[in-house]
Protein backbone atom coordinates (compact mmCIF):
# COMPACT_ATOMS: atom_id res chain seq x y z
CA UNK A 1 0.00 0.00 0.00
CA UNK A 2 1.21 3.70 -0.82
CA UNK A 3 0.57 5.67 2.36
CA UNK A 4 0.19 9.57 2.42
CA UNK A 5 1.82 11.44 4.77
CA UNK A 6 1.91 15.26 4.34
CA UNK A 7 3.58 16.35 6.96
CA UNK A 8 6.75 16.85 4.54
CA UNK A 9 4.85 18.63 2.24
CA UNK A 10 2.74 21.09 5.62
CA UNK A 11 6.69 21.74 6.57
CA UNK A 12 7.91 22.81 3.12
CA UNK A 13 4.27 25.48 3.33
CA UNK A 14 5.43 26.76 6.58
CA UNK A 15 9.21 27.56 5.62
CA UNK A 16 7.80 28.73 1.73
CA UNK A 17 8.57 32.80 1.70
CA UNK A 18 5.73 33.10 -1.07
CA UNK A 19 2.97 31.13 0.56
CA UNK A 20 1.08 34.39 1.44
CA UNK A 21 0.63 35.35 -2.23
CA UNK A 22 -1.59 32.36 -2.54
CA UNK A 23 -4.10 34.30 -0.19
CA UNK A 24 -4.50 37.01 -2.67
CA UNK A 25 -6.50 34.56 -4.72
CA UNK A 26 -10.16 33.79 -5.60
CA UNK A 27 -9.09 29.83 -5.07
CA UNK A 28 -11.84 27.33 -5.43
CA UNK A 29 -11.75 25.36 -2.20
CA UNK A 30 -10.35 21.85 -2.89
CA UNK A 31 -9.96 22.01 -6.90
CA UNK A 32 -5.68 21.84 -7.76
CA UNK A 33 -5.53 23.78 -10.83
CA UNK A 34 -1.97 22.00 -13.10
CA UNK A 35 -4.16 22.82 -16.10
CA UNK A 36 -2.02 26.03 -17.63
CA UNK A 37 -4.30 27.16 -20.36
CA UNK A 38 -7.75 27.97 -18.78
CA UNK A 39 -6.54 31.13 -16.92
CA UNK A 40 -5.38 31.62 -13.27
CA UNK A 41 -7.26 32.55 -10.37
CA UNK A 42 -8.40 35.86 -9.97
CA UNK A 43 -7.61 38.21 -7.67
CA UNK A 44 -9.75 38.60 -4.30
CA UNK A 45 -11.72 41.72 -4.66
CA UNK A 46 -12.28 43.76 -1.74
CA UNK A 47 -14.86 46.41 -1.32
CA UNK A 48 -12.94 49.19 -1.90
CA UNK A 49 -10.66 47.88 -4.81
CA UNK A 50 -14.78 46.75 -6.61
CA UNK A 51 -15.67 51.00 -5.74
CA UNK A 52 -12.97 51.93 -7.64
CA UNK A 53 -13.41 49.53 -10.45
CA UNK A 54 -17.29 50.22 -11.00
CA UNK A 55 -16.11 54.45 -10.69
CA UNK A 56 -13.65 53.62 -13.30
CA UNK A 57 -16.11 51.59 -15.62
CA UNK A 58 -18.83 53.79 -15.69
CA UNK A 59 -17.77 57.51 -14.66
CA UNK A 60 -18.81 60.04 -17.76
CA UNK A 61 -15.54 60.05 -20.01
CA UNK A 62 -15.87 64.34 -20.26
CA UNK A 63 -14.89 63.82 -16.28
CA UNK A 64 -11.89 62.56 -16.76
CA UNK A 65 -8.83 64.64 -17.12
CA UNK A 66 -6.47 62.62 -19.22
CA UNK A 67 -6.01 62.64 -22.73
CA UNK A 68 -4.64 58.86 -22.81
CA UNK A 69 -7.45 56.43 -23.84
CA UNK A 70 -8.79 54.03 -21.32
CA UNK A 71 -7.28 50.70 -23.10
CA UNK A 72 -4.04 52.81 -23.74
CA UNK A 73 -3.63 53.63 -19.85
CA UNK A 74 -4.75 50.17 -18.61
CA UNK A 75 -2.30 48.19 -20.62
CA UNK A 76 0.56 50.81 -19.86
CA UNK A 77 0.00 50.13 -16.25
CA UNK A 78 -0.41 46.16 -16.63
CA UNK A 79 3.28 46.69 -18.55
CA UNK A 80 4.66 48.59 -16.23
CA UNK A 81 3.90 45.26 -13.50
CA UNK A 82 5.08 42.91 -15.91
CA UNK A 83 8.14 44.20 -16.44
CA UNK A 84 10.65 43.52 -13.49
CA UNK A 85 9.16 40.22 -13.71
CA UNK A 86 11.05 39.54 -17.19
CA UNK A 87 13.89 41.68 -16.92
CA UNK A 88 12.24 44.65 -19.45
CA UNK A 89 12.06 48.17 -19.03
CA UNK A 90 8.67 48.95 -18.91
CA UNK A 91 8.40 51.15 -22.23
CA UNK A 92 9.56 48.15 -24.02
CA UNK A 93 6.51 46.03 -23.66
CA UNK A 94 3.27 46.35 -24.67
CA UNK A 95 -0.03 45.14 -23.39
CA UNK A 96 -1.86 43.63 -26.76
CA UNK A 97 -3.77 40.71 -28.81
CA UNK A 98 -3.06 37.22 -28.56
CA UNK A 99 0.27 35.36 -28.12
CA UNK A 100 -0.46 34.30 -32.18
CA UNK A 101 -1.07 38.11 -33.20
CA UNK A 102 1.65 39.28 -31.34
CA UNK A 103 4.46 36.25 -32.84
CA UNK A 104 2.92 37.65 -36.55
CA UNK A 105 3.84 41.38 -35.64
CA UNK A 106 7.32 40.61 -34.03
CA UNK A 107 8.19 38.27 -36.76
CA UNK A 108 7.30 41.77 -39.64
CA UNK A 109 9.10 44.26 -37.49
CA UNK A 110 11.95 41.72 -37.42
CA UNK A 111 12.11 41.13 -40.89
CA UNK A 112 12.09 45.17 -41.31
CA UNK A 113 15.61 45.32 -39.46
CA UNK A 114 16.92 42.95 -41.43
CA UNK A 115 16.37 43.49 -44.79
CA UNK A 116 17.99 40.68 -47.58
CA UNK A 117 17.30 38.24 -45.20
CA UNK A 118 14.32 36.26 -46.30
CA UNK A 119 13.44 33.47 -43.99
CA UNK A 120 11.99 33.32 -40.71
CA UNK A 121 12.96 30.53 -38.59
CA UNK A 122 10.08 29.29 -35.95
CA UNK A 123 10.25 26.20 -33.78
CA UNK A 124 8.12 23.85 -34.55
CA UNK A 125 7.15 23.17 -30.95
CA UNK A 126 4.69 25.75 -31.43
CA UNK A 127 1.13 25.74 -31.22
CA UNK A 128 -1.07 25.38 -34.51
CA UNK A 129 -2.41 29.03 -34.48
CA UNK A 130 1.27 29.84 -34.57
CA UNK A 131 2.38 28.29 -37.22
CA UNK A 132 -0.23 29.75 -39.38
CA UNK A 133 0.53 32.99 -38.36
CA UNK A 134 4.14 32.78 -38.62
CA UNK A 135 3.23 31.35 -42.42
CA UNK A 136 0.91 34.70 -42.89
CA UNK A 137 4.36 36.88 -41.65
CA UNK A 138 6.36 35.38 -44.23
CA UNK A 139 3.88 35.77 -46.68
CA UNK A 140 3.37 39.21 -45.58
CA UNK A 141 7.03 40.06 -45.95
CA UNK A 142 7.84 37.80 -49.46
CA UNK A 143 9.97 35.51 -47.60
CA UNK A 144 9.62 31.99 -46.32
CA UNK A 145 9.07 30.52 -43.15
CA UNK A 146 10.88 27.68 -41.81
CA UNK A 147 10.17 25.30 -39.13
CA UNK A 148 12.85 23.85 -36.76
CA UNK A 149 13.18 20.84 -34.19
CA UNK A 150 14.43 23.11 -31.40
CA UNK A 151 18.06 24.45 -30.87
CA UNK A 152 19.44 21.23 -32.84
CA UNK A 153 17.85 22.71 -36.20
CA UNK A 154 19.77 25.76 -36.17
CA UNK A 155 22.91 23.78 -37.49
CA UNK A 156 20.40 23.22 -40.76
CA UNK A 157 19.33 27.05 -41.32
CA UNK A 158 21.71 28.88 -44.27
CA UNK A 159 21.72 31.58 -41.26
CA UNK A 160 22.99 33.96 -43.50
CA UNK A 161 19.56 34.16 -45.16
CA UNK A 162 17.81 33.88 -41.61
CA UNK A 163 16.14 37.07 -40.51
CA UNK A 164 14.81 36.06 -36.99
CA UNK A 165 14.65 32.76 -34.60
CA UNK A 166 11.86 32.11 -32.91
CA UNK A 167 12.00 29.84 -30.34
CA UNK A 168 10.00 29.01 -26.86
CA UNK A 169 12.10 29.31 -23.78
CA UNK A 170 10.70 26.10 -22.22
CA UNK A 171 10.41 22.92 -24.72
CA UNK A 172 6.72 22.05 -24.87
CA UNK A 173 7.33 18.43 -25.45
CA UNK A 174 10.12 17.85 -23.10
CA UNK A 175 9.45 20.39 -20.45
CA UNK A 176 13.27 21.45 -20.56
CA UNK A 177 14.10 25.23 -20.30
CA UNK A 178 16.67 26.64 -22.82
CA UNK A 179 20.00 28.59 -22.53
CA UNK A 180 18.06 31.78 -23.75
CA UNK A 181 21.78 33.31 -23.20
CA UNK A 182 24.13 31.43 -24.98
CA UNK A 183 21.61 30.60 -27.59
CA UNK A 184 20.65 34.72 -28.52
CA UNK A 185 24.74 34.82 -28.58
CA UNK A 186 24.88 32.41 -30.86
CA UNK A 187 22.31 33.42 -33.60
CA UNK A 188 23.73 37.30 -32.87
CA UNK A 189 26.85 35.84 -33.88
CA UNK A 190 25.21 35.12 -37.69
CA UNK A 191 23.47 38.33 -37.66
CA UNK A 192 20.43 36.81 -37.18
CA UNK A 193 17.60 38.53 -34.60
CA UNK A 194 16.03 36.29 -31.64
CA UNK A 195 12.47 35.86 -30.35
CA UNK A 196 11.31 34.23 -27.60
CA UNK A 197 8.14 32.78 -26.49
CA UNK A 198 7.94 33.55 -22.73
CA UNK A 199 4.47 32.00 -22.49
CA UNK A 200 5.83 28.36 -20.64
CA UNK A 201 8.71 30.72 -18.42
CA UNK A 202 7.16 34.07 -17.35
CA UNK A 203 5.89 34.56 -13.93
CA UNK A 204 7.59 31.10 -12.55
CA UNK A 205 11.10 30.65 -14.11
CA UNK A 206 13.91 33.44 -13.78
CA UNK A 207 13.42 35.33 -16.95
CA UNK A 208 15.59 38.12 -18.01
CA UNK A 209 15.47 39.52 -21.15
CA UNK A 210 18.39 42.49 -20.87
CA UNK A 211 20.61 39.58 -19.30
CA UNK A 212 20.07 37.45 -22.35
CA UNK A 213 20.57 40.54 -24.71
CA UNK A 214 17.15 39.15 -26.44
CA UNK A 215 15.75 41.41 -29.54
CA UNK A 216 12.06 40.37 -29.24
CA UNK A 217 9.98 38.30 -26.48
CA UNK A 218 5.83 37.41 -26.65
CA UNK A 219 4.12 35.76 -24.11
CA UNK A 220 0.43 35.04 -22.75
CA UNK A 221 -0.71 36.47 -19.61
CA UNK A 222 -3.28 33.99 -18.58
CA UNK A 223 -0.59 30.68 -17.31
CA UNK A 224 1.91 31.43 -14.70
CA UNK A 225 1.09 35.40 -14.61
CA UNK A 226 -2.64 34.31 -13.64
CA UNK A 227 -4.35 36.52 -16.16
CA UNK A 228 -8.07 35.10 -17.26
CA UNK A 229 -8.56 32.95 -20.26
CA UNK A 230 -9.41 36.06 -22.44
CA UNK A 231 -6.05 38.11 -20.87
CA UNK A 232 -4.45 39.63 -23.74
CA UNK A 233 -0.70 39.08 -24.58
CA UNK A 234 1.96 40.97 -24.00
CA UNK A 235 5.26 41.49 -26.46
CA UNK A 236 8.92 43.12 -26.06
CA UNK A 237 10.95 44.73 -28.29
CA UNK A 238 14.60 46.00 -27.06
CA UNK A 239 15.05 49.86 -26.86
CA UNK A 240 18.12 49.52 -29.57
CA UNK A 241 15.85 48.45 -31.77
CA UNK A 242 12.55 50.58 -30.93
CA UNK A 243 15.21 53.79 -31.31
CA UNK A 244 15.58 52.62 -35.14
CA UNK A 245 12.22 51.29 -35.73
CA UNK A 246 11.43 51.94 -39.39
CA UNK A 247 7.69 51.68 -38.34
CA UNK A 248 6.14 55.21 -39.50
CA UNK A 249 6.71 57.18 -36.09
CA UNK A 250 5.44 54.40 -33.77
CA UNK A 251 7.71 54.36 -30.87
CA UNK A 252 6.72 50.85 -30.49
CA UNK A 253 6.47 48.47 -33.61
CA UNK A 254 3.76 46.14 -31.88
CA UNK A 255 1.44 48.84 -30.53
CA UNK A 256 -1.16 48.74 -33.25
CA UNK A 257 -4.23 46.82 -33.08
CA UNK A 258 -5.19 46.70 -29.46
CA UNK A 259 -8.52 48.99 -28.93
CA UNK A 260 -12.39 48.73 -27.64
CA UNK A 261 -14.05 48.34 -24.56
CA UNK A 262 -13.62 44.71 -23.90
CA UNK A 263 -9.68 45.15 -24.48
CA UNK A 264 -9.91 47.95 -21.65
CA UNK A 265 -11.78 45.60 -19.36
CA UNK A 266 -8.90 42.82 -19.84
CA UNK A 267 -6.15 44.80 -19.48
CA UNK A 268 -7.59 45.80 -16.08
CA UNK A 269 -7.83 42.39 -15.20
CA UNK A 270 -4.28 41.61 -16.03
CA UNK A 271 -2.78 44.50 -14.66
CA UNK A 272 -4.88 43.85 -11.03
CA UNK A 273 -3.85 39.75 -10.87
CA UNK A 274 0.26 41.09 -11.59
CA UNK A 275 -0.34 43.30 -8.72
CA UNK A 276 -0.14 40.10 -6.59
CA UNK A 277 3.62 39.69 -7.77
CA UNK A 278 4.47 43.53 -7.48
CA UNK A 279 8.30 43.25 -5.35
CA UNK A 280 8.21 39.74 -5.79
CA UNK A 281 11.84 38.42 -6.69
CA UNK A 282 12.00 36.76 -10.12
CA UNK A 283 14.75 34.00 -8.11
CA UNK A 284 12.17 33.67 -5.51
CA UNK A 285 9.36 32.39 -7.65
CA UNK A 286 11.76 30.43 -9.55
CA UNK A 287 12.90 28.63 -6.37
CA UNK A 288 9.55 27.77 -5.20
CA UNK A 289 8.66 26.61 -8.84
CA UNK A 290 12.32 23.99 -8.38
CA UNK A 291 10.67 23.08 -5.17
CA UNK A 292 7.12 22.16 -6.38
CA UNK A 293 8.37 20.11 -9.57
CA UNK A 294 10.83 18.59 -7.23
CA UNK A 295 8.07 16.99 -4.86
CA UNK A 296 6.17 16.44 -7.71
CA UNK A 297 8.60 13.78 -9.49
CA UNK A 298 9.22 12.70 -6.54
CA UNK A 299 6.02 11.46 -4.87
CA UNK A 300 5.27 9.70 -8.26
CA UNK A 301 8.86 8.14 -8.88
CA UNK A 302 7.07 5.90 -6.09
CA UNK A 303 4.58 4.42 -8.01
CA UNK A 304 4.71 5.28 -12.09
CA UNK A 305 6.20 2.16 -13.48
CA UNK A 306 8.47 2.96 -16.36
CA UNK A 307 6.65 0.39 -18.49
CA UNK A 308 3.49 2.44 -18.24
CA UNK A 309 4.54 6.36 -17.84
CA UNK A 310 7.15 8.55 -18.87
CA UNK A 311 8.57 11.31 -16.55
CA UNK A 312 10.12 13.57 -19.37
CA UNK A 313 12.37 16.60 -17.19
CA UNK A 314 16.02 16.72 -17.13
CA UNK A 315 16.96 17.92 -13.78
CA UNK A 316 19.15 20.12 -14.52
CA UNK A 317 16.53 21.69 -16.88
CA UNK A 318 13.70 21.24 -15.62
CA UNK A 319 10.97 24.04 -15.94
CA UNK A 320 7.82 24.47 -14.79
CA UNK A 321 5.77 21.42 -16.36
CA UNK A 322 5.98 18.08 -16.10
CA UNK A 323 4.81 16.05 -19.49
CA UNK A 324 3.47 12.37 -18.63
CA UNK A 325 2.96 10.34 -21.22
CA UNK A 326 0.49 7.56 -21.27
CA UNK A 327 -1.78 5.37 -23.75
CA UNK A 328 -4.85 6.36 -21.71
CA UNK A 329 -3.83 9.95 -20.49
CA UNK A 330 -7.46 11.19 -21.67
CA UNK A 331 -8.94 8.67 -19.25
CA UNK A 332 -6.11 9.75 -16.72
CA UNK A 333 -7.29 13.39 -17.34
CA UNK A 334 -10.92 12.94 -17.15
CA UNK A 335 -10.59 11.17 -14.16
CA UNK A 336 -8.10 13.55 -12.69
CA UNK A 337 -10.80 16.29 -13.27
CA UNK A 338 -13.60 13.74 -10.84
CA UNK A 339 -10.35 14.26 -7.79
CA UNK A 340 -10.25 17.84 -8.74
CA UNK A 341 -6.74 17.87 -10.27
CA UNK A 342 -7.35 20.16 -13.48
CA UNK A 343 -4.34 19.10 -16.12
CA UNK A 344 -3.59 19.79 -19.55
CA UNK A 345 -4.43 17.24 -22.33
CA UNK A 346 -1.81 18.48 -24.82
CA UNK A 347 -2.17 15.56 -27.34
CA UNK A 348 -3.33 12.26 -27.83
CA UNK A 349 -0.98 9.89 -25.07
CA UNK A 350 0.60 13.38 -23.42
CA UNK A 351 -0.18 15.36 -19.79
CA UNK A 352 1.15 18.13 -18.44
CA UNK A 353 1.55 19.11 -15.15
CA UNK A 354 2.17 22.53 -14.82
CA UNK A 355 3.17 24.38 -11.77
CA UNK A 356 2.50 27.83 -10.63
CA UNK A 357 4.61 29.57 -7.66
CA UNK A 358 2.41 31.69 -6.74
CA UNK A 359 -0.95 29.89 -6.23
CA UNK A 360 0.06 26.74 -5.52
CA UNK A 361 1.62 24.94 -2.58
CA UNK A 362 3.29 22.25 -1.62
CA UNK A 363 0.16 20.10 -0.09
CA UNK A 364 -1.43 21.00 -3.05
CA UNK A 365 1.62 18.97 -5.54
CA UNK A 366 1.36 16.33 -3.14
CA UNK A 367 -2.48 15.84 -2.75
CA UNK A 368 -2.34 16.14 -6.76
CA UNK A 369 0.47 12.86 -6.73
CA UNK A 370 -1.79 11.05 -4.23
CA UNK A 371 -5.14 11.25 -7.12
CA UNK A 372 -2.46 10.38 -9.68
CA UNK A 373 -1.48 7.69 -7.88
CA UNK A 374 -5.18 6.48 -7.40
CA UNK A 375 -6.15 7.39 -10.77
CA UNK A 376 -3.32 5.33 -12.48
CA UNK A 377 -4.35 2.04 -9.80
CA UNK A 378 -8.03 2.64 -11.10
CA UNK A 379 -7.32 2.59 -14.68
CA UNK A 380 -4.72 -0.51 -13.90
Amino acid sequence: MWTSIRTPAEALDDADVLAGLRLRYDLVPGVIRLDGHSGGPMPRTSPARLRRFVQHRWEPRSGRTSGEPDWAREARLAADALAPLVGSAAGELTIAESTSINLFKTLVAAAKLRTGRPILAVGRDCFATDRCLAQSAADHIGGRLQLIDGVGGLAALPMGQVAVVALSHVDLRSGAVRDAESITAQIHGSGALTLWDLSHSAGALDVDLHGWNADFAIGCGHKYLGGSATAPSFGFVAERHLESSPTGGLRHPLAEGFAGPAATLAATELRDVLAILDGVPVGELAAKTAGLVGLFLERIAEFCPEAAIEVRAADEQRGAQVCLRHEQAQRIADLLSDRSVLVEYAEPGLLRFNFAPAWLSYVDVWQAAERLHATLHEIG
